[in-house]
């Protein structure tokens, strides 16, 4: 895990009992869940190599693991965490799941994690980040993601997700929560960075905003999961 000295991290014991209960809970559950891919997304999983950029709206980060779980023995995923309190607590989950961390935001820490991300980019591996976190507005897809995939020169893979069966939160976001033996359908859509190197970063931020929302549109007007 990335974090500064002002980034809050869990220190009692109890806090990391409590995390290893939710994550034991969340492993049971996300075995309930059946993924199936679009033919380009199976393409996607087969042929993406080196440094990827895998980006997807705040509401489908709960489902996202099950995603990561088809790529984690190619590659290691890094996920963009806020600095803040409940930060400490997804950060900690995500290290029992094998995902390294970044902790930092567009609004605190943002130069801070640009730069480890583009750093680990440069490693080679890949990072997750949803461009409308993590407090919105819902589907504006902020341009640090175009920022870091343009100084990096990093191909960007956007996801979108629908749920045969969910329940949505009344939050910013309308966070959406699979319910347990729910289908999960994925698309995807791949822009290699030879694609938009001549684009700028607010250009580039712009395109990949309505890439982003029709590809969602698209997945869910699938009748059948």
């Amino acid at each position: 895990m990335i974090v500064r000295r002002d980034t809050h991290v869990l220190e009692k014991w109890w806090q990391r009992i409590l995390v290893s209960i939710v994550t034991f809970i969340l492993r049971l559950y996300w075995s309930t869940l059946a993924i199936k891919l679009t033919a380009e997304c199976q393409k996607m999983i087969d042929e993406t190599q080196g440094a990827t950029v895998f980006a997807f709206w705040h509401n489908n980060f709960f489902a996202a693991y099950k995603l990561y779980r088809l790529h984690r023995k190619k590659h290691s995923m890094y996920a963009l965490v806020s600095p803040s309190r409940d930060g400490a607590w997804l950060a900690e989950i995500f290290s029992r799941l094998d995902i390294r961390t970044i902790r930092g935001s567009s609004n605190r820490n943002g130069l801070f994690a640009m730069d480890n991300i583009s750093e680990k980019l440069m490693e080679g591996a890949f990072v997750a980040i949803t461009p409308d976190g993590p407090r919105g507005p819902v589907y504006k897809f902020k341009r640090g993601t175009a920022m870091v995939a343009k100084a990096t020169k990093t191909n960007l893979v956007l996801i979108a997700m629908k749920y045969s069966h969910y329940f949505t939160l009344p939050t910013w976001d309308r966070f959406k929560i699979p319910y347990p033996f729910s289908k999960i359908c994925v698309d995807s859509k791949t822009f290699p960075y030879e694609n938009f190197e001549n684009l700028t970063v607010k250009e580039l931020s712009t395109v990949l905003e309505d890439e982003l929302i029709n590809l969602q549109q698209k997945v869910d007007s699938r009748r059948h999961i």
